[in-house]
């Protein structure tokens, strides 16, 4: 199926700021339970188009085909093939089940009739339930405390001899996620673990609840996999390994609790295991309030080359979770 691209809005006009985030998870209905995208963004140095946005994508083509009475608890998806910003992705959604609880619905995403990415997500009509437990929220500093990736990369630009890469900055500015990343101390750099603050950009007051939840969606694949890199030494003059490949495999975001985008969202990602050329992270994601509302699992192919002799051993480490609830308020 070729389309031919629309014009193009960029973040770069600011009269049209808006349009350019809702423009991220927007489509086309262009047949019966078919959509296409009008936005597609390929980051810097990425073999395809962002991979959270197609999922983002998915959910809300998926969300389109199901009552207002229902919201997504759990959406699984695979990537079998890079998209490409050159032309428009097309999702056709399959109608699987329709129950009085709980729905199923299957996404095709397509460019030029070519499978790229499958889906299958589960909605349920929200109900009461005595049985409530979770793990607790981190203790960990807040997002106003905390500088932006571009500032941060700014700031190294200033006092540092190290290049930084401009586009990179340019490329986090226009993005319609924020993000503030929390440093681990120096104790715990090296574990298989990452935190980061997250919020859309803009009031989505206005927006239905399914808008919130693809837009979280495409926010969480955000750092998630990179992080069963942690312990890895890839970067500097003791550099062991040197990173070939890391892309998706799939991802999966269960949804427990209702929640706002557009307010600060804590996520907390760890990683139990690399080995056979794949990664596996799983994150969990809070309200301010500590509310936990969503968790993750993400496993990619991951590839290095080896810049120093390895002896074979596997790395191990025991209590990430604790370590990760036991994070100090100032860092």
């Amino acid at each position: 199926m070729s389309i031919e691209l629309p014009a193009m809005v960029t973040s770069d006009d600011d009269d049209n700021t808006a349009a350019f985030y809702e423009r991220t998870l927007e489509l086309e209905e262009v047949g019966p339970d078919t959509y296409l995208s009008v936005d597609l963004w390929r980051p810097k140095g990425n073999r395809g188009v962002f991979g959270g946005q197609v999922i983002g994508q998915a959910l809300a083509a998926a969300g389109k085909t199901v009552g207002g009475g229902f919201r997504c608890n759990s959406f699984h998806c695979y990537f079998l093939a890079p998209g490409q910003n050159t032309e428009m992705i097309a999702y056709e959604v399959r109608r699987i089940r329709q129950g009085t609880s709980y729905c199923s619905r299957l996404v095709v995403a397509k460019q030029s009739g070519r499978v790229i990415f499958m889906a299958m997500a589960s909605f349920q009509s929200p109900e009461p339930s005595a049985l409530r437990h979770q793990y607790a929220m981190p203790n960990v500093p807040p997002p106003e405390a905390l500088a932006s990736p571009g500032d941060h990369l700014r700031g190294k630009q200033e006092h540092s001899s190290e290049d930084v890469d401009v586009d990179k900055m340019d490329e986090r500015d226009v993005l319609p996620v924020e993000t503030r990343h929390i440093s681990l101390p120096e104790d715990q750099r090296g574990l298989p673990i990452k935190a980061l603050w997250l919020r859309a950009k803009g009031n989505m007051s206005e927006l239905g609840h399914s808008h919130h939840q693809s837009m979280l969606a495409y926010a969480s694949d955000f750092a998630l996999l990179s992080t069963s890199l942690r312990p890895f030494k890839m970067d500097g003059p003791e550099a062991e390994h040197r990173l070939s490949m890391l892309v998706s495999l799939d991802h999966t975001i269960w949804f427990h609790e209702p929640f706002r985008a557009d307010e600060w969202l804590l996520y907390v990602m760890e990683s139990p295991r690399t080995a056979s050329g794949r990664g596996l992270s799983i994150g969990r994601i809070y309200t301010r309030d500590g509310v936990h509302v969503a968790s993750t699992a993400q496993e990619g192919v991951a590839r290095s080359v080896a810049l120093a002799t390895d002896n074979g051993d596997t790395l191990e480490f025991s209590k990430l979770i604790s370590r990760l609830t036991d994070m100090p308020a100032k860092l």
